[in-house]
């Protein structure tokens, strides 16, 4: 790599040298990409096709207008439920019964939204705000046998 530059024509020629050297690696460099996707395509072609099927098999729906429904509380239901059934309630279980849990739990996210939750809380304070008849005892009269209005003095 050391050359030796002794007059203009080396240096010449070492410059275009160089500038061919490093279009050399500008090219290598546009093709690590294209080599990355090549050899990702088809494993991330799979796994896209997998989740499809199973989608249209569980029955969730790609509709716009089922993304825009989920918020963040359905977003934490649906992760945190799986967990949470799985660690509580299924903790030796196997595989196939932890999966079973989490999309069935996942389904029932779906319907855990912001509004729900506020609903609930909603009922449960005006449950514990509202007023509840107060109901009084009326004091136990011992009775002794003797009866109030007797004449015995």
């Amino acid at each position: 790599m050391n050359t030796r530059i002794e007059n203009l024509n080396d240096l010449r020629l070492e410059i275009s040298r160089l500038r061919l050297q490093r279009l050399e690696h500008e090219n290598e460099f546009r093709q690590i990409p294209e080599k990355i996707k090549a050899k990702f395509h088809l494993p991330i072609t799979i796994y896209n096709k997998a989740g499809d099927f199973l989608k249209s098999f569980i029955g969730a729906e790609n509709d716009p207008a089922h993304k825009e429904e989920r918020d963040w509380v359905t977003n934490i239901f649906r992760v945190g439920l799986p967990v949470f059934l799985n660690k509580y309630f299924f903790p030796s279980s196997g595989l196939f019964v932890k999966s079973i849990v989490a999309m069935v739990s996942q389904n029932a996210a779906k319907n855990v939204n912001k509004d729900s939750i506020a609903e609930l809380i909603d009922k449960v304070t005006n449950w514990i705000k509202s007023p509840r008849p107060k109901k009084r005892k009326e004091p136990v009269l011992a009775d002794y046998g003797i009866p109030p209005d007797s004449e015995t003095y």
